[in-house]
Protein backbone atom coordinates (compact mmCIF):
# COMPACT_ATOMS: atom_id res chain seq x y z
CA UNK A 1 0.00 0.00 0.00
CA UNK A 2 0.99 3.58 -0.38
CA UNK A 3 2.27 5.64 2.51
CA UNK A 4 0.28 8.66 1.33
CA UNK A 5 -3.29 8.97 2.47
CA UNK A 6 -5.42 11.56 0.72
CA UNK A 7 -7.99 13.17 2.95
CA UNK A 8 -9.86 14.92 0.14
CA UNK A 9 -10.08 14.77 -3.65
CA UNK A 10 -8.86 18.36 -3.87
CA UNK A 11 -5.50 17.23 -2.56
CA UNK A 12 -4.97 15.05 -5.66
CA UNK A 13 -6.14 17.41 -8.41
CA UNK A 14 -3.98 20.30 -9.61
CA UNK A 15 -5.22 23.78 -8.79
CA UNK A 16 -7.80 25.20 -11.20
CA UNK A 17 -6.61 28.04 -13.44
CA UNK A 18 -7.92 31.35 -12.25
CA UNK A 19 -6.57 33.55 -15.00
CA UNK A 20 -7.34 34.18 -18.63
CA UNK A 21 -6.64 31.57 -21.29
CA UNK A 22 -3.28 32.08 -22.91
CA UNK A 23 -3.37 33.69 -26.33
CA UNK A 24 -2.02 30.74 -28.29
CA UNK A 25 -5.09 28.72 -27.24
CA UNK A 26 -7.58 31.31 -28.52
CA UNK A 27 -9.33 30.32 -31.76
CA UNK A 28 -8.08 32.28 -34.73
CA UNK A 29 -10.60 34.54 -36.47
CA UNK A 30 -11.80 33.38 -39.87
CA UNK A 31 -10.21 35.48 -42.60
CA UNK A 32 -11.44 35.18 -46.14
CA UNK A 33 -10.18 37.62 -48.69
CA UNK A 34 -11.76 38.70 -51.97
CA UNK A 35 -10.41 35.60 -53.73
CA UNK A 36 -12.06 33.31 -51.16
CA UNK A 37 -15.40 35.09 -51.46
CA UNK A 38 -15.23 34.91 -55.27
CA UNK A 39 -14.34 31.21 -55.21
CA UNK A 40 -17.20 30.48 -52.81
CA UNK A 41 -19.69 32.38 -54.97
CA UNK A 42 -18.49 30.65 -58.15
CA UNK A 43 -18.67 27.23 -56.48
CA UNK A 44 -22.20 27.90 -55.24
CA UNK A 45 -23.25 29.02 -58.74
CA UNK A 46 -21.80 25.90 -60.39
CA UNK A 47 -23.42 23.66 -57.78
CA UNK A 48 -26.79 25.37 -58.26
CA UNK A 49 -26.65 25.03 -62.05
CA UNK A 50 -25.65 21.37 -61.82
CA UNK A 51 -28.46 20.57 -59.38
CA UNK A 52 -30.98 22.43 -61.56
CA UNK A 53 -29.94 20.46 -64.64
CA UNK A 54 -30.18 17.19 -62.72
CA UNK A 55 -33.67 18.01 -61.45
CA UNK A 56 -34.85 19.06 -64.92
CA UNK A 57 -33.46 15.88 -66.46
CA UNK A 58 -35.17 13.73 -63.83
CA UNK A 59 -38.52 15.49 -64.24
CA UNK A 60 -38.32 15.06 -68.00
CA UNK A 61 -37.38 11.41 -67.68
CA UNK A 62 -39.91 10.59 -64.94
CA UNK A 63 -42.65 12.98 -66.07
CA UNK A 64 -46.32 11.94 -66.32
CA UNK A 65 -46.34 12.20 -70.13
CA UNK A 66 -43.82 9.40 -70.44
CA UNK A 67 -45.48 6.33 -71.92
CA UNK A 68 -43.67 3.05 -71.73
CA UNK A 69 -44.01 0.90 -74.81
CA UNK A 70 -44.69 -2.73 -74.16
CA UNK A 71 -43.00 -5.11 -76.56
CA UNK A 72 -45.39 -6.69 -79.03
CA UNK A 73 -45.02 -10.41 -79.46
CA UNK A 74 -46.16 -11.55 -82.83
CA UNK A 75 -47.44 -15.06 -83.12
CA UNK A 76 -47.64 -16.79 -86.38
CA UNK A 77 -50.90 -18.52 -86.99
CA UNK A 78 -50.81 -22.32 -87.04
Amino acid sequence: MSEHVFEDVDDVLPPAPDGEIVHWMDPKPLRVGPAGVSATAAGALVLGVALTLIVLALTHWLGPERVLQRPRWRRRGS
